[in-house]
């Protein structure tokens, strides 16, 4: 789905981890429709650690599976050793609890569900301006 709706009250510098290429895509566009400058898109844990500490986003779309060994929760985890205050939003198909229970660790701003519905992502990104 396609956002159509008034720009965020900030420009926010947003980091999207996600290996599924079309739903990257898909994204991008939404976050950029919204005023978002989209700093980098990681496709694997490592590259978005290395994203995180060159291009220090305001906030971190972090799918939890990913190409690679390196699961998002993991990613996560070494995104906050180093940036202990960056939001961090799972969004993510699972939804399971042991799964949310791991992630809830890393201390993250939200959890989303996948298909990721604009509206609320728009409002999550806008309440930390």
């Amino acid at each position: 789905m396609m956002l159509s709706c008034p720009p965020l009250s900030w420009p926010p510098r947003v980091l999207i981890v996600e290996d599924e290429r079309i739903i990257a895509m898909a994204t991008t566009v939404n976050l950029q429709r919204m005023g978002c400058e989209v700093v980098g898109t990681a496709s694997t844990g490592q590259q978005a650690v290395d994203y995180a500490a060159r291009k220090k986003p305001d906030v971190v779309l972090m799918d939890i599976m990913l190409q690679g060994n390196m699961t998002g929760i993991e990613a996560a985890r070494q995104i906050r050793d180093a940036a202990p205050n960056m939001p961090i939003i799972y969004c993510t198909a699972y939804t399971d609890p042991g799964t949310r229970s791991q992630a809830a660790q890393t201390n993250p701003k939200a959890f989303m569900g996948k298909p990721l519905n604009y509206t609320e992502l728009k409002t999550l990104i806008d309440d930390l301006g």
